[in-house]
């Protein structure tokens, strides 16, 4: 139970490989989309657990705090490389996203070797995150849903399709916003130190 947190990390850390266990066993992009939808949800699911668990029990570890965010940043891209290959609209986001999610990746890293301390995932920050998940399931559903999703029409679904791209976008500025915080408060906590 003391490991289970860093377990469900590492679940997602591993979810390239799911990702193209699926692309290369099955052919059809709608299979695809439907199986990479319930592998992205239940992931995604993780995320809340590992830190409700680590939390609960007392359990916080540095690998935790080091490999949970790179866990859900490698679990984001592995989606966002997927839908871009199914659809040209989600190219640009699916970019800029990634672009920042190593960014900070790499920032985070300067940070603890110059300063050996890191800078608090903000609030917005993790409203970013689980807005990403929200998306990014809703579009590997719909995607695999070109015969119709439970009630709605395939015309309807692409006007849902539309819709989460529009909210992609939301979500990318969002993001760029978050990683532009990020840079400011290492950048002041290091001025700080120089002083």
């Amino acid at each position: 139970m003391q490991n289970l947190p860093n377990i469900l990390t590492c679940l997602r850390l591993a979810s390239p490989f799911y990702f193209i266990s699926v692309l290369v066993i099955f052919n059809n992009q709608q299979i695809q989309s439907q199986l990479l939808f319930y592998i992205f949800l239940m992931l995604s699911i993780t995320d809340y657990l590992d830190g409700y668990l680590a939390r609960k029990l007392n359990i916080v570890s540095n690998f935790g705090k080091v490999f949970d965010p790179i866990s859900d940043k490698i679990l984001t891209s592995s989606a966002l490389l997927f839908l871009s290959s199914v659809d040209n609209m989600v190219l640009l986001p699916s970019i800029l996203i990634i672009f920042r999610e190593f960014l900070i990746s790499g920032i985070r890293e300067f940070s603890l070797i110059k300063s050996n301390k890191n800078v608090n995932v903000s609030s917005l920050s993790k409203i970013k995150t689980t807005l990403q998940f929200f998306i990014l399931s809703f579009l590997l559903i719909l995607y695999s849903s070109h015969n119709g999703l439970f009630f709605f029409e395939e015309k309807n679904i692409e006007k849902l399709i539309n819709f989460c791209i529009w909210g992609l976008w939301l979500v990318t500025f969002l993001t760029l916003y978050t990683g532009f915080q990020y840079c400011y408060k290492v950048f002041q906590n290091n001025k700080v130190r120089t002083k």
